[in-house]
């Protein structure tokens, strides 16, 4: 597939993140950046704060904490003191019977299984996932999808602070001995770019996810990619060295 980006834009894209360093080890974002799950986001809000009889936050508002541990989003929906564990608790017992229904279940975006496909079949590469949910919460979603075997290393909020603390991706670094340099992480949201940003790990947006492109380059991301060909065209580029 031919490149929609320039040679300068190339160039640059290159010096930005590789700084001459081959890229070996990309972690991906789960929500908003694999897949849909605007859904069984707000379908799940509903409920649950409809069971603790507490007002149903809009959808931007809910939308807009998307990357974030469900605790800290709850608590800046409902207020701290509201019963936060408790409603997380209901919310690891709902989650399975809303994806046992199609129309709410994680949706991948197009072409994102086929790219995670290609890039876990590449012998100089190997893929990781950070995401604000817990080991228990996307294992399932991963099978299902089918994906469980694509990625070398998964953290999640069980495991690490929340986004945009860097644990998440330095213990990606240490389970896979790459360096900084040499990973790169993709996300959606402005909670990704500074989590890269404070473990010294370059980073790339992708906008159509939960913040416009616009806020993740002012994040941080060295590159913003709006549609999954344009993504697959840059990673080519700097997988290409």
């Amino acid at each position: 597939m031919k490149s929609a980006l320039s040679d300068q834009d190339s160039c640059l894209l290159r010096a930005s993140i590789t700084m001459g360093n081959r890229v070996k080890l990309i972690i991906f974002d789960f929500d908003g950046t694999l897949v849909d799950s605007r859904s069984l986001i707000l379908e799940s809000h509903r409920i649950v704060f409809s069971e603790f009889r507490l007002p149903v936050p809009s959808p931007a508002d809910s939308l807009a904490l998307v990357g974030k541990t469900l605790d800290l989003i709850l608590a800046q929906l409902a207020g701290s003191t509201a019963p936060i564990r408790d409603m997380v608790k209901a919310y690891d017992l709902l989650l399975p019977q809303l994806r046992a229904d199609p129309a709410l279940a994680e949706k991948p975006f197009d072409g994102i299984a086929d790219l995670l496909r290609e890039l876990s079949s590449s012998p100089n590469i190997v893929l990781g996932l950070a995401t604000g949910h817990t080991s228990v919460t996307v294992a399932p979603a991963l099978a299902a999808l089918q994906w469980s075997d694509f990625f070398r290393t998964i953290q999640a909020t069980d495991t690490a602070p929340s986004k945009p603390h860097p644990a998440m991706l330095l213990q990606a670094l240490e389970a896979t001995g790459v360096k900084p340099e040499n990973a790169l992480f993709i996300g959606d949201t402005t909670y990704d770019m500074e989590t890269a940003q404070a473990a010294k790990v370059p980073s790339m947006g992708v906008s159509w996810g939960y913040h416009k492109a616009e806020r993740l380059a002012a994040a941080g991301a060295q590159r913003v990619a709006s549609t999954v060909d344009e993504l697959r065209d840059q990673l080519q580029i700097l997988l290409a060295d």
